[in-house]
């Protein structure tokens, strides 16, 4: 057998010549559709063949029946199964790595249990498929193919250890970019403890700069990606500790105020929030009910609301 042959995974010229047409369109085509240097008989044998050695497989699109390449090698796996094996395996195959409830799978198939448990069984034992937790349903026995790396919407991404979020790994992470971000968000300037930048300032870090900075740090041995990353800066932005600031120079035509703010387009700067300190100390005036009551005006003696029937000194007095 030549290289060529190997590479083709034993298919003929006209079969090779017919995959190839397939795989260059991933979502499918017709059944009508065929190369231009094949004849509509050819293409129908070619076709046949194919599906025959499951190199193609029909799929459904917009209640149309379509064909569809199949990996070779995923292809040639199957084609050594039984038939009640290769069912299972090509089910499973096309949940890709979102993967397939036990329970879905023994419906798509309609194996009889006993059948559909023994030859489950059998291609967990061959490493052809595997049993994954979905953090979600982490009851349910999830079914991908063995060699593929699950989601981050079945593993729970870089948050999660073992299906459980990591609360200290996230605040961590939270502190380390609060403290990078609050670092850029303000000037040094020697005696001035509440300076600030001047309204067309520019340099406030974006989630890509965040990312840099947790990357070259070695905060985390996860590799985070951008997208990670502002998943956690919107944490910080609904805590109130960073602002979400549209970048200065950017086209106004550009960006309106009815677009969403997740529009991926953008690229959001980040500035922290400067917490505001009370000059007052805490036995000041403003820690007694009367510095707060919503009433003061009102506050007479003798008067409906006076200091002799105030509920909320009674309060304030029995601690």
């Amino acid at each position: 057998m030549g290289e060529g042959d190997e590479q083709r995974f034993g298919l003929s010229t006209t079969e090779w010549t017919f995959y190839q047409f397939v795989q260059q369109t991933p979502k499918g085509i017709k059944f009508t559709d065929r190369p231009p240097e094949m004849d509509v008989q050819e293409s129908y044998l070619a076709m046949n063949a194919l599906l025959k050695k499951n190199a193609l497989e029909v799929i459904q699109l917009n209640g149309e029946n379509m064909l569809k390449a199949i990996d070779l090698r995923d292809a040639q796996k199957a084609s050594k199964l039984t038939d009640d094996a290769r069912l299972l395996y090509n089910t499973v195959r096309a949940a890709g790595n979102q993967g397939i409830w036990s329970k879905d799978l023994k419906k798509k198939t309609n194996l009889h249990t006993i059948v559909f448990n023994r030859t489950i069984k059998s291609l967990e034992q061959k490493q052809e498929i595997k049993a994954v937790k979905h953090v979600k349903y982490p009851t349910r026995k999830i079914y991908m193919l063995y060699n593929i790396t699950p989601s981050s919407e079945v593993t729970g991404g870089a948050w999660y250890t073992d299906q459980e979020l990591d609360t200290d790994f996230i605040d961590s992470l939270k502190a380390a970019c609060l403290k990078y971000i609050a670092s850029r968000s303000f000037p040094r300037v020697e005696g001035v403890a509440a300076a600030v930048f001047s309204a067309d300032h520019e340099h406030y870090p974006t989630a890509a700069e965040v990312r840099r900075f947790i990357t070259e740090s070695r905060i985390s041995s996860i590799d985070l990606s951008v997208k990670d990353i502002t998943s956690l800066l919107d944490v910080l932005v609904y805590d109130g500790a960073v602002e979400k600031k549209m970048p200065f120079m950017m086209d106004m035509e550009v960006f309106s105020d009815d677009e969403d703010e997740d529009d991926t387009s953008v690229n959001w700067c980040y500035k922290a929030v400067r917490k505001a300190t009370s000059r007052l100390p805490t036995e000041a005036l403003t820690e007694t009910p009367c510095g707060k009551c919503p009433v003061f005006h009102f506050c007479t003696q003798g008067g409906p609301v006076s200091p002799e029937n105030c509920e909320y000194f009674k309060k304030w007095l029995v601690w």
